[in-house]
């Protein structure tokens, strides 16, 4: 069962004008998740717009300010990194202490790299995996864990953009391997990228 998310929702101004006139403003942000407050639409005194076109810091007025929009970008990429602390750390399964490689996944490709991982296990090759859930932003420990390893590997049902996004974050040499044709990997095609990877 999913958990229960209640939301707090806006009842009320939150801020008060120069001349002492109580208004809703739609981006005064939480300080500690920066979430801005949300108002069932509607609701009198709190209505307000939403749309694609930048808002000013706090009113939510339409902005044209660089200043303003660059200031806004950062709150926004802020809150995304924030979340990371509510994320449950990656977990490693296999040789979690002294695999030669790391297989990552995501998504689909998890059955299949669990069977790749046992079939290399069983001929004596020290493998470890681990699978994200959360890919924006990554758990925090993350960094720790690909580094813990010699060899990282990607397995992925597209071009790899999973493995670029971890090179880039994390400055390590995981090598990618795709696949793209409406299939998912099989134990065996897994089996042997890990193998070739381990120089089998």
């Amino acid at each position: 069962t999913l958990p229960d998310i209640s939301v707090s929702f806006a009842t009320e101004p939150n801020h008060t004008d120069a001349d002492g006139n109580a208004e809703f403003w739609p981006y005064l942000r939480d300080p500690d998740t920066l979430a801005r407050p949300w108002a069932i639409p509607g609701t009198p005194g709190l209505m307000h717009r939403i749309g694609g076109i930048e808002k000013e810091d706090g009113s939510g007025n339409i902005s044209y300010d660089p200043a303003n929009h660059e200031r806004m970008v950062h709150l926004r990429a802020n809150k995304i990194a924030g979340i990371a602390g509510d994320i449950p750390p990656v977990r490693v399964e296999g040789d979690v202490d002294d695999a030669d490689i790391l297989v990552l996944g995501w998504g689909s490709t998890w059955g299949a790299i669990g069977a790749a991982m046992d079939r290399c296990r069983s001929r004596g090759e020290k493998v470890a995996r681990a699978h994200l859930v959360h890919l924006n932003p990554f758990p925090t420990n993350l960094g720790d864990v690909l580094r813990k390893y010699p060899r990282v590997l990607v397995p992925e049902m597209n071009l790899g953009q999973l493995s670029k996004m971890v090179r880039a974050e994390y400055l390590i040499d995981a090598h990618s391997v795709t696949k793209v044709q409406g299939v998912p990997f099989t134990a065996s095609e897994l089996e042997a990228a890990v193998l070739k990877e381990l120089g089998q």
